[in-house]
C-alpha cells in the first residue's frame, strides 16, 4: 500500500542564501584572472571579457534569489510500514505547472538515522507541465517511529552558475516494526487442552454473553471495544470477558539503559540505543507472534511489571506498532495483573542487580519455573567485560540457581535457534 503525502510547494530554507555552483565558482575565478591579466597587459578587451563573466555569475545569483519556481512535491514509501534491518523505497515526485519554464534541480532527503552525503543528491530537469521522480532506497532501517523530511531541493540556474536551496515543508512518518523471525511453531499446542481451545474460539468469535466492561488500555485490540458501553460512557470501553478469554503467556523485557550495557547515544537525537536491546525486542516480538499463532495471548511487561504491549492472534499490527515505540528508559505506567498459576513466563534479560533478580523471581506465578534468555554483549568491543559485577554471566548463574531454565546467547546470534530451543515456545 502506498500512502502519498499532501502535495506541497517548495519554500526557501531559513538561513540559506543563493550561492554560485562549482561551475559558477570556476567562472568567477576565470573572470578575475582574465580581468587582471587584461589590466596588466593594458588589453581592454580582456578586461571587458573578465567583467562580463563576473557579471554573468552575479546575474545568475540574483536570478535564483528573485524567483522561486512553482514545483509541487509529494513523497511516499513502499512499503508504508517497514521492518528493522530491512529496506524501504521512498519515491519523491516533483511536478512543474505548465506555466513554468523548465527547472533544473538536485534532490536530497533528510532522514533522522543518518546524514545523506551531498554526492547522494539526484540531479534532473523538470520540463514545463511535466513531472520527475526521485527514488531513494533506505537500507538497514532502525526500529522506531521516524519523521522523514524536509526534502532538500537545490534549484540550479539555467546556465548552471548559481543555486538556491529550497525545501518541501513538513515531514512524514515512517513506522519501522521490529523484525519478527518465524519458525513455523504456530501450530496449536496440545497442552492448551479442550477447555482452553473453546475459550480461545469463543474469544475470537467475539462472544457477547458477558457484558462486563472496563476502560480501554494501551495495547487492547479494537475488536474488543464494546460500542454500546462506549456510547454510554463517552470513552472507549472494552469487554472484560474477552480480556481473559485466551490462554496467556508473559514475556519480561527490561527497558532501562542500565540493563543493556552496550547502550550509547544515538547519532543526532542523543536518545539511548542498544544493539542488545534491539535484538531482545525482535526476539520478544517473535515469541509473541508464535504464541499468538498457537492461540495464546502474550503480555509483554517491564521488569517493574508494567504492560508494554499486549498481543493476541488478531492484534499483530497494533502490537508491533507498540513495540516500535519502545525506547530505553521508557516511562511505562500501565499496570498489569499478577502472573496466573501455570502461566508460562519468558524473560529476555542481560544485566541485572541482585535486587532486580529478586524482583524477577517474584514475576513468576505459582508452579512456574520460567525460561530466562540471557543476552551476552561481548560482540560489542566497547562493552565492559562480561566478568564485571551484575554481568550477564553472573545473571545466568543466579537465575539457574533460583530455578529458572536458562538459555545463554549473544546479541549478534541468530534468533531462530533460540526460538526452537525446548522450553521457549514448547515445554
Amino acid at each position: 500500500m502506498r500512502r502519498p503525502t499532501v502535495p506541497a510547494r517548495l519554500v526557501a530554507v531559513a538561513g540559506s542564501w543563493p550561492l554560485p555552483t562549482r561551475r559558477g565558482t570556476l567562472a568567477i575565478v576565470a573572470g578575475l584572472v582574465v580581468a587582471v591579466v587584461g589590466y596588466v597587459l593594458a588589453a581592454m578587451p580582456l578586461v571587458f571579457a573578465g567583467v562580463v563573466l563576473l557579471a554573468l555569475v552575479v546575474a545568475s545569483v540574483v536570478s535564483v534569489a528573485a524567483s522561486t519556481p512553482r514545483v509541487v512535491v509529494t513523497r511516499h514509501f513502499t512499503p508504508d510500514r517497514a521492518v528493522a534491518g530491512w529496506s524501504v523505497v521512498e519515491t519523491i515526485t516533483l511536478t512543474a505547472p505548465s506555466a513554468s519554464g523548465s527547472v533544473a534541480v538536485r534532490v536530497r532527503e533528510t532522514v533522522p538515522w543518518r546524514i545523506m552525503a551531498p554526492f547522494e543528491a539526484v540531479a534532473m530537469v523538470i520540463e514545463p507541465g511535466g513531472l520527475a521522480r526521485v527514488v531513494f532506497e533506505h537500507v538497514d532501517l532502525p526500529r522506531g517511529r521516524h519523521r522523514v523530511g524536509p526534502t532538500l531541493v537545490d534549484v540550479i540556474e539555467t546556465f548552471g552558475l548559481a543555486r538556491r536551496r529550497l525545501a518541501m515543508p513538513g515531514r512524514d512518518e515512517l513506522l519501522v516494526f521490529p523484525e519478527v523471525v518465524s519458525v513455523g511453531g504456530g501450530r496449536e499446542s496440545r497442552s492448551l487442552g479442550e477447555g482452553a481451545r473453546q475459550r480461545r474460539d469463543h474469544s475470537l468469535a467475539g462472544g457477547q454473553d458477558d457484558p462486563i466492561t472496563r476502560e480501554y488500555r494501551r495495547g487492547d485490540p479494537m475488536r474488543r471495544v464494546h460500542w454500546r458501553a462506549t456510547a454510554r460512557q463517552g470513552e472507549l470501553m472494552v469487554r472484560q470477558e474477552e480480556q481473559h478469554g485466551l490462554p496467556s503467556v508473559r514475556v519480561i523485557l527490561p527497558v532501562g539503559r542500565s540493563h543493556w550495557r552496550d547502550w550509547h547515544p544515538a547519532l543526532g537525537s542523543g536518545v539511548p540505543v542498544s544493539d542488545g536491546f534491539e535484538w531482545a525486542v525482535s526476539l520478544t516480538a517473535s515469541i509473541a507472534v508464535e504464541f499468538g499463532l498457537a492461540g495464546s495471548q502474550t503480555r509483554v511487561v517491564s521488569l517493574d511489571g508494567a504492560t508494554i504491549a499486549l498481543h493476541d492472534p488478531s492484534t499483530t499490527p497494533m502490537f508491533l506498532e507498540l513495540l516500535s515505540d519502545v525506547v530505553l528508559d521508557d516511562e511505562i505506567d500501565e499496570p498489569s495483573p499478577e502472573a496466573a498459576p501455570r502461566e508460562p513466563v519468558v524473560a529476555v534479560v542481560s544485566s541485572l542487580t541482585a535486587a532486580e533478580l529478586d524482583r524477577l523471581g517474584h514475576a513468576r506465578g505459582p508452579g512456574v519455573a520460567g525460561v530466562a534468555i540471557v543476552v551476552h554483549l561481548d560482540a560489542d568491543l566497547l562493552t565492559p567485560d562480561d566478568r564485571e559485577r551484575d554481568s550477564p554471566r553472573d545473571v545466568a548463574k543466579a537465575l539457574a540457581e533460583s530455578g529458572w531454565r536458562v538459555i545463554e546467547t549473544a546479541s549478534n546470534a541468530d534468533r531462530e535457534p533460540i526460538l526452537q530451543t525446548p522450553g521457549v515456545l514448547r515445554g
